[in-house]
Parts: structure tokens; sequence; C-alpha cells
């Protein structure tokens, strides 16, 4: 028969005391690991959603400019295909003053860019006027 004295008891005891202090220190201290790396992923979460959401908003503004685009294409298409039914709106380009000044300036001999500053419009713009010009001309 096994006895244990009273010194071993409590030998024993104190050693579990321990050991339980410890399980439970080494619980707190994962607990703790795992809030802070809660926390990180939420707010690394958190940025990837204000990312996805500018990404988002940057897409609907690219789309509708590619729709805009679009549609100023066919019209030039159409200006291109029916040159005696087409008219540049003056709302959306240059008004027919400024059509007329640009076609005679190119006409004699000025560059797009000289072009452009003269008239106070985008040399882009100014390039494209010229191109439609030449492609109704070479039509009719």
């Amino acid at each position: 028969m096994i006895t244990i004295q009273a010194t071993e008891a409590l030998l024993v005891c104190l050693l579990l005391t321990f050991v339980l202090s410890l399980c439970v220190w080494l619980f707190l201290l994962a607990k703790g690991d795992l809030r802070r790396v809660e926390n990180q992923c939420k707010s690394r979460f958190a940025i990837v959603e204000t990312k996805l959401e500018e990404s988002e908003l940057r897409f609907n503004v690219l789309e509708s400019q590619i729709g805009e685009v679009g549609q100023q294409l066919k019209q030039i298409d159409d200006a291109v295909q029916h040159p005696v039914h087409s008219v540049i709106p003056s709302a959306n380009g240059p008004s027919h003053g400024k059509r007329t000044a640009i076609i005679r300036l190119a006409q004699r001999g000025e560059r797009t860019d000289h072009i452009a500053k003269r008239v106070g419009m985008p040399t882009s713009e100014v390039d494209l006027l010229l191109k439609v010009h030449r492609a109704v001309s070479a039509r009719s």
C-alpha cells in the first residue's frame, strides 16, 4: 500500500497549482495573440473594402467615359458615312466659326498645335476635326 506523507501531499498540490497556473497563463497569452491577429485582420479587411469601393467607383467612371467615347465614335462614323446629313452639333464641339477658322488655318499649312493655341482648343480635338473634314471631303 502506498502512503503519502503530508509534505509529499503538499508538494504534489503545489506542483499541480503551478502547472494549472502555467496552463491558465498560456491560455491567456494565446487568447491575447488571437485577439491581436483578429484586429489586424479586421483592419486589413477594412483597407481592402475601401480599395474595392474606390476601384468600383473608378470602374463606373471609366465605363461611362467609354460609353461617351462610343457615342462620339458613332457620331463620327455617321458623319463620315453620310456627310450630307451630318452636322457637328455646336454644343458638343467648336462653333461653326471656329470649325471654319480651323479648316482655313490648316489649308494655309499651319500646324495643328499652333491652330489649337490660336482657337483655344485641345490639339486632339483640332486633329479630330481635321480628320473628319478630310474624310468628308474625300467622299464628296
